[in-house]
């Protein structure tokens, strides 16, 4: 599943990232990498842009850089 495909509330954990996206990239020099837990925080009133959070980071990510982004649910 793709990170723009999460629901609010759940928990998840990075699975693979596309690092040829360059915001991808940034997240991934501030410590988004694979087996991380994320968490959708908040959505724009027409779903974009998403806040998520990681690491105790908030930050605002467009849908287009989400979908480079594959995560699994924690149980």
């Amino acid at each position: 599943m793709r990170l723009d495909q999460i629901t609010k509330n759940g928990l998840f954990r990075v699975k693979s990232l596309n690092c040829d996206n360059e915001c991808v990239a940034r997240l991934m020099s501030m410590g988004l990498l694979p087996d991380q837990e994320i968490r959708l925080m908040h959505e724009a009133p027409l779903g974009d842009p998403i806040a998520i959070e990681f690491n105790g980071c908030n930050m605002s990510l467009r849908l287009v850089d989400a979908a480079n982004i594959e995560v699994e649910p924690i149980e």
